[in-house]
């Protein structure tokens, strides 16, 4: 998501809009590989046969069943709406670390969301990013270069290092990593989900322009994913 105005509007309009229990995924899991999950669920749904609640466990306890025989059994168990279903997914999401720990992760929280929508009568909403969040707040990466790409003097990093993090926090949002390079340095950061992000990371380049404008004021924004190299290179190279 970037500083695009209309963009930005419409996500917490979107986020206004929304009334009910929202759940929000905590794990960061690349937006495919959650799509291919709710539409394998959605699937399963719609075509599982008469498995029992227990013989999924069983499968999905097994050391013999395979990688496919697990995705279905967390997938039938995610959607059963059975308190035990959601004790087995629970105690195997704890202990997988494995190509399968995202699917585990994922199924775990849909039959939370599913065992809520059986015993209340609040509805239920699920939020996801690519980068996940926690509690009532989504993680987010923002990338900020220098003026005219100019490398940061130490007083200017040393400004970066105490003004970002004190703006984060007067937003009551959780600054989980901040990284400066050369003439770049980008944040992790989790805020809440009705909090205006723009006018936040504004005043926090405002903060620190206050001492030479050193800071270009274009700025880019994702709750997808973390720039990687390329990412950031292109980045550098825009003008």
């Amino acid at each position: 998501m970037k500083n695009d105005n209309d963009v930005f509007r419409e996500f917490r309009q979107s986020i206004k809009g929304l009334e009910g229990n929202l759940h929000v995924l905590e794990t960061s899991i690349p937006v495919e590989k959650q799509m291919e999950y709710f539409k394998y669920s959605e699937n399963v749904r719609n075509h599982s046969k008469n498995e029992s609640v227990a013989e999924q466990i069983e499968i999905l306890n097994s050391t013999d069943s395979s990688s496919e025989e697990k995705k279905y059994a967390m997938t039938f168990l995610a959607t059963s709406g059975d308190i035990k279903a959601y004790r087995a997914l629970e105690a195997y999401s704890k202990d997988t670390q494995d190509q399968l720990s995202d699917w585990a992760s994922l199924s775990l929280l849909q039959a939370k969301i599913t065992l809520e929508s059986e015993f209340s009568e609040e509805r239920q909403v699920f939020i996801s990013t690519g980068l996940g969040g926690k509690g009532n707040k989504l993680r987010f990466y923002a990338f900020f270069k220098s003026a005219e790409l100019k490398p940061f003097s130490k007083y200017q990093r040393d400004l970066i290092e105490k003004e970002i993090p004190l703006v984060v926090e007067k937003y009551q949002g959780e600054l989980e990593d901040i990284s400066i390079k050369s003439n770049y340095f980008s944040l992790v950061f989790l805020i809440s989900l009705h909090i205006d992000l723009k006018e936040m990371l504004k005043e926090a380049i405002s903060e620190c322009n206050e001492y030479g404008d050193f800071i270009n004021t274009h700025f880019v924004i994702t709750n997808v994913k973390i720039f990687d190299q390329e990412d950031i290179l292109k980045e550098l190279r825009k003008k």
